[in-house]
């Protein structure tokens, strides 16, 4: 039997043919923004966990005092940071002055273990159980006592001797003028001018002849760390090892400062592009770590690149980082959710979400624009002066994460109007997008 159709329903349809391929038009595009939000989710996760959102170059290196080593290089992330770092190391044999600091281990490993080995040695014993002499100086018993007390790891009892030895001998006035540096610029020392700072008497009492590993060199020590350590020390190389890391957890100022109060810098030559050094080994380091968002004192003091303002910055990115991934995840399930339910009300969550993961992420670039100024300002150890900063492939990829969140958010917005009536395409179209009276 043949099927009659009405002449209204064939010119209904016409009329509506226009309107179809706009709509699926608007469909091909809304599907592209959601399959470019998938991609965008996965750029983010790339992004997020990659260590090279910032590069700081030293060039042909940069002397950092803290660590006596020439910077090289940085990168990191929002979870990691790697340094590389060249180790200046004077050979036995080099007649040069040497910092104390380069007798010391550096290594938190090395470290603890020297300390476990010492406070099983019967000196360490005979000091901690000597008796403390009673006197308004800060007596070598006492000297005795604080380091056999530092390294068994008897904290209570190091921290009262530490404190009167920061009263009796750290807060004089003549010791004072030791640590009350000026801000201008630190002067740089030549440690191969042995000869010219033994007769210019560059740093005072500080350059001590010392005898390690049988060999007679000179070392500045500071004058009130060398008040703080025993008598004989030199006698004990792990004693040696731990010095530098002694003299910190006493919190004595590391420098020596001329007559006008300005620190004192023993600089290495930079190490030749040709050819074996003369005077100095250098030895390559890279260091990467995962970084700790919430440190104890002790782990801060030992990371001079970072400090507690620093740590605010790095865990707001990381949390923002965080929600952009949950918030990017909704928006692209919202996204194909509104292909099998027209309703124009879905498009519009889907363009809010999309919109608000950008939002966040625009929030973790920001901080982290931030962030970098402030180590500028105030770290030099993470961020050297005449070093120069470039972004790395994770800070273009979370841009490319916020345009396209922006654009995906306004195409969903744009074709999220109601479609009712002769507007629509078809008769489903129409009623998703009629009103939905809630009754009983």
């Amino acid at each position: 039997m043949k099927r009659d159709v009405s002449t209204s329903t064939i010119g209904r349809d016409e009329a509506r043919r226009p309107l179809m391929e706009a709509y699926m038009f608007q469909r091909r595009v809304l599907l592209g923004c959601s399959l470019l939000m998938v991609v965008s989710l996965l750029i983010w996760i790339v992004a997020i966990s990659t260590d090279h959102w910032i590069i700081i170059s030293g060039g042909k290196g940069i002397f950092i005092p803290e660590s006596r080593r020439f910077f090289m290089s940085s990168h990191s992330g929002l979870w990691r940071h790697c340094r590389n770092t060249i180790v200046p190391n004077a050979m036995s044999n080099a007649q040069v002055v040497r910092n104390f600091s380069s007798m010391s281990y550096t290594s938190q490993t090395n470290i603890n273990e020297a300390k476990r080995n010492l406070s099983q040695m019967d000196f360490i014993k005979q000091f901690a159980q000597e008796k403390l002499e009673t006197s308004d100086n800060f007596t070598e018993s006492a000297r005795r006592h604080m380091f056999a007390h530092w390294v068994r790891g008897e904290d209570m009892e190091f921290q009262t001797l530490r404190h009167a030895f920061r009263s009796l001998v750290m807060n004089t006035e003549e010791n004072q003028r030791q640590f009350n540096a000026t801000a201008i610029k630190p002067i740089p020392i030549n440690p191969l001018d042995v000869q010219g700072i033994i007769e210019r008497n560059t740093f005072g009492l500080a350059l001590q002849r010392v005898k390690y590993n049988n060999t007679w060199s000179y070392y500045v020590i500071p004058e009130v760390a060398q008040l703080a350590i025993f008598s004989n020390w030199t006698d004990y190389p792990l004693v040696v090892r731990l010095l530098g890391t002694y003299i910190r957890d006493i919190s004595i100022p590391a420098y020596v400062l001329n007559d006008e109060r300005v620190i004192l810098i023993l600089v290495p030559p930079l190490p030749p592009k040709k050819g074996q050094p003369a005077y100095y080994s250098y030895i390559p380091n890279q260091r990467c770590k995962y970084i700790d968002m919430f440190p104890n004192s002790n782990a801060l003091r030992n990371e001079p690149g970072f400090d507690d303002e620093l740590l605010d910055y790095i865990r707001t990115q990381a949390s923002f980082a965080c929600i952009t991934l949950f918030v990017m995840s909704l928006g692209a399930v919202f996204s194909f959710y509104t292909f099998m339910n027209p309703r124009y009300m879905f498009k519009r969550l889907a363009g809010g979400i999309h919109l608000v993961a950008a939002s966040t992420a625009l929030v973790v670039l920001q901080v982290l624009f931030s962030s970098i100024d402030y180590t500028k300002e105030h770290l030099f150890y993470a961020y050297p002066e005449g070093a120069k900063l470039t972004y790395g492939y994770g800070v273009y990829l979370a841009w490319f994460t916020f345009a396209d969140n922006i654009l995906c958010g306004v195409m969903f917005l744009w074709y999220s109007g109601k479609k009712k009536g002769a507007k629509a395409p078809n008769d489903e179209v129409a009623m998703a997008d009629e009103p939905t009276i809630m009754g009983r």
